[in-house]
């Protein structure tokens, strides 16, 4: 993961505004993935960056990102490269249709991609993809922060989860991973 800052590092030199946007299916293991690491860091959301949960429908947010104007959009999500579980990978915009699945989203992520570009055209775009270890539902589905959040606040704030988000460990401790990179990279923008 240090190769992974080192290059984020480098991608990321003078950017003027960020945003990033996780994107799966928090019912389902290590797809909510996504929206994990953005409920992580919404607080440090600012003039310069901002976090966006999109969960299962990206294009639900597009105006959110073109009213930003970003000069760059990060995308967060699983991916189907041909490697072992936690594999993490940059991947660039043209690859992002062939290794993204459509199963959780309602528009395939390319053509959310391609109408934001069309809005914002110097738009640069990438993705930080994960290997998932399991994709599988959940039987017992708990509300997230169930016990701290009221509904009414859960409902007012669309970037939190719904429920509860069960990566499995070796997700889970990439993703911490990547939150602690992204905190770093964020003071330096």
């Amino acid at each position: 993961m240090e190769d992974l800052y080192e290059k984020l590092l480098k991608r990321l030199k003078g950017v003027k505004s960020l945003v990033f946007m996780g994107i799966g299916e928090e019912k389902l293991s290590d797809d909510g993935l996504g929206p994990y690491i953005i409920s992580k860091l919404l607080e440090y959301s600012n003039e310069k960056v901002l976090f966006i949960n999109a969960a299962t429908d990206p294009m639900v947010r597009v105006d959110d990102v073109v009213k930003f104007k970003p000069s760059t959009l990060i995308l967060i999500d699983t991916c189907t490269l041909n490697k072992p579980p936690g594999t993490v990978k940059i991947l660039e915009r043209e690859d992002i249709k062939e290794f993204v699945p459509i199963s959780t989203h309602t528009i395939p992520v390319h053509i959310v991609i391609d109408l934001i570009v069309e809005k914002l055209p110097a738009l640069n775009v990438f993705m930080i993809g994960f290997v998932p270890e399991s994709l599988e539902g959940f039987k017992e589905l708990k509300l997230y922060k169930q016990d701290v959040l009221t509904l009414e606040e859960r409902s007012n704030n669309i970037d939190l989860p719904f429920f509860e988000i069960n990566l499995t460990e070796t997700l889970k401790t990439k993703a911490d991973r990547l939150i602690e990179i992204i905190k770093k990279l964020i003071e330096l923008i």
